[in-house]
């Protein structure tokens, strides 16, 4: 009888987190420990709502993903977001690679840039250009990307 209000009362508050938004299975496991829910209950719960549907790792992933992208991060920020949230490498790995093509993480952080600077910046300016670099970086942007997304930014400019 205890064990099963316990249980009513740990689904219930996980149903209220889930309310806000989807979680990944780690997340969700994290809360009800930190409510101090013992092992037991957590993976009881855990496991209904992954039977449910409430809990799906790779439909989060996907989510998560296709949010990032248009809020303008870059696929290292990404990629960091869903591993410290408990998804597993490879499918982190597989949705960034769905999402962010070479050519397309390079318009990406172009279009960044452009929305970023107004005309008359002194694009020759290091610091200038050490500030956008750093920009794009926090972004999550390769440093490829980077470099080359600001070369032709300037290059483009001189014209």
């Amino acid at each position: 009888m205890i064990e099963e209000k316990t249980f009513i009362k740990a689904r219930t508050a996980l149903l209220r987190l889930l309310g806000y938004r989807s979680r990944s299975r780690q997340e969700a496991v994290e809360y009800l420990r930190r409510k101090g829910f013992n092992e037991g209950i957590v993976d009881s719960v855990i496991e209904e709502m992954e039977q449910w549907g409430y809990i799906d790792d790779h439909r989060y992933a996907v989510d998560y993903t296709e949010s990032c992208l248009r809020r303008g991060l870059g696929p290292l920020r990404v990629r960091h977001n869903l591993l410290s949230r408990g998804i597993s490498r490879e499918l982190a790995e597989q949705e960034i690679a769905r999402y962010y093509s070479p050519e397309e993480e390079q318009a990406l952080a172009r279009e960044l840039l452009g929305k970023r600077n107004a005309s008359g910046d002194d694009l020759n300016d290091k610091r200038w250009i050490r500030r956008q670099a750093a920009y794009l970086q926090r972004r999550g942007f390769r440093e490829g990307v980077v470099v080359r997304v600001i070369r032709e930014y300037c290059l483009r400019s001189d014209e």
